[in-house]
């Protein structure tokens, strides 16, 4: 029986092997050639709008060739237009939907033949079934009114998709890669109805165990924690709730998903080569932790 070297883990690519060669390489990829990330293949999920968006059209600039991921295909290839250079491409899907995401990334290696960054993004922050409704309605504590079919499925959307996105994509990154999940203030300090603050913990979690793993593959992999951002997300927040998070910030105002994106581009790029199974929190001080 073959034995395994403990500093090269094996992947399984048994389904790698039954595709057709990839239909673009890189010298058939028009891309920068200037750029912290020239020359780089990367995935982000959630990249229809919000932070997704601002990340691809960052790592765009800095050279980057694009797989644009959103629940909503329309929305990703909207993101993957605006982008720019060439070669990106837009996908749907559920990110907690294991038999999708496995296609996805297949689809990917058909295309570009390998991954270079993954940033594991998606994410909601409400759920039929939550008690959010009821809460604000004043009907009592939300955690009393959630139903746990919700709960689980905000584990499923944030810890799930992020675990099976990660899976996939490491299969693809050859000796070395970075991955970058999206977690927030709600995993570091509770701030947050509860299904999300545990969901958000969970990938801290993750990423941490993780790097353990991945670090022996040339695979670094480091989470966000963003504080108050200004997004879609936030918007659909009633202003009465982020206000105090506003006032409490002594930067004194949200951030934006530039910034976000900015520090996304720093855990993709090799600036951080050193760095894995960290967290970073752009919150402009809410949390000094």
């Amino acid at each position: 029986m073959a034995r395994l070297r403990l500093d090269r883990p094996r992947r399984d690519r048994r389904w790698v092997a039954v595709l057709r060669a990839p239909a673009i390489r890189d010298e058939q990829v028009n891309r920068r050639d200037d750029g912290r990330l020239a020359g780089k293949i990367v995935c982000i999920t959630g990249a229809g709008s919000g932070l997704g968006r601002a990340i691809a059209l960052r790592f765009a600039e800095e050279g980057a060739t694009v797989a644009c991921q959103d629940l909503r295909l329309e929305a990703a290839d909207e993101t993957s237009k605006l982008l720019d250079g060439d070669g990106h491409r837009a996908y749907g899907g559920d990110v907690s939907d294991e038999a999708a995401m496995v296609s996805m990334f297949a689809q990917i290696y058909g295309a570009y033949g390998r991954l270079d960054v993954q940033v594991n993004n998606a994410g909601v922050d409400r759920l039929p079934g939550d008690g959010w409704d009821e809460m604000m309605a004043g009907e009592g504590s939300q955690i009393s009114l959630m139903g746990h079919a919700a709960f689980m499925k905000m584990l499923a959307i944030h810890a799930g998709g992020t675990f099976i996105c990660t899976r996939e994509a490491v299969k693809l990154m050859g000796e070395g890669g970075s991955v970058i999940t999206m977690a927030s203030i709600a995993g570091l300090a509770g701030w947050g109805p509860i299904h999300y603050s545990s969901a958000k913990g969970a990938i801290l979690g993750f990423t941490r165990s993780a790097a353990r793993e991945l670090g022996a593959m040339g695979i670094r992999i480091n989470a966000i924690a963003p504080g108050v951002i200004d997004t879609p997300m936030t918007a659909a927040v009633d202003e009465a709730l982020l206000a105090p998070m506003e006032m409490m910030t002594p930067l004194n105002r949200k951030g934006t998903s530039e910034e976000i994106a900015d520090t996304a581009l720093h855990l993709a790029s090799d600036e951080s080569s050193f760095t894995t199974g960290q967290w970073i929190s752009p919150n402009g001080g809410l949390i000094t932790i």
